[in-house]
């Protein structure tokens, strides 16, 4: 039989093991979550580089455009207010100033350049105007916005009141014969055009071509003194 200082002893012991043994259960599921986390940044850093990587622009959500499927030439809408409420945008009474960036939209069809309208998205009538706008047809998409947001192609075409989607501009489609390969800065992209994010001096272009004709990249847009 232990004595008592014996079995205090023994008591202790025991004790200072059962706290070595959370100690080290505790450093090991701090080092595994760790290498958890560590792998996440791994993961997630990589994943950006192969986006980045890839040269597609950013998408958002949006699916397609609400707009007419006529046969251009395309004219800025007569109630510019009404298509930016189409669009899900706020008419100001002054331009944004929280965000100030502009995109240019070129559009051919087998060769032939399709004019994007000033006005778009100016109500001349109510003196109010959108965050998104042109004020030209140049083809330079004024985003001036008094939020920080992300603005899509979509928006702009829905604005011009024209149909963008993944198989439709206007009233060219690929059911009707029709191949819409769209490019950013220079470079072809998948996916849905109305979904591509505006970012500042990007060059946006939709070719259309029919039959066996292909799709070319047109030459860079040469952006005037200003912008």
């Amino acid at each position: 039989m232990e004595s008592k200082a014996t079995g205090k002893q023994t008591a202790a012991a025991r004790q200072k093991a059962r706290r070595r043994r959370l100690v080290a259960w505790s450093g090991s599921a701090v080092a595994a979550v760790a290498v958890v986390v560590a792998a996440g940044v791994v993961i997630s850093t990589n994943s950006a580089g192969n986006a980045a990587a890839s040269g597609q622009a950013p998408q958002g959500t949006v699916s397609a455009s609400h707009g007419s499927t006529q046969t251009p030439p395309w004219a800025a809408p007569a109630d510019a207010s009404a298509r930016a409420k189409a669009a899900g945008l706020t008419m100001l009474t002054a331009e944004g100033t929280a965000e100030h960036i502009h995109t240019h939209l070129g559009i051919t069809a087998d060769g032939r350049s399709i004019m994007v309208p000033g006005d778009i998205g100016i109500d001349l009538g109510a003196q109010m105007i959108s965050p998104l706008h042109t004020h030209d047809s140049t083809g330079i998409i004024h985003v001036e916005s008094p939020v920080v947001k992300p603005f899509n192609l979509g928006e702009v075409f829905t604005e011009w009141d024209v149909a963008l989607t993944a198989n439709r501009v206007g009233s060219y489609s690929t059911s009707g014969g029709y191949t819409i390969t769209t490019f950013v800065n220079g470079k072809k992209q998948a996916g849905n055009p109305a979904a591509i994010q505006l970012a500042n001096h990007e060059d946006v272009d939709i070719v259309i071509t029919s039959g066996t004709g292909t799709a070319k990249a047109p030459a860079p847009f040469a952006w005037p003194a200003g912008y």
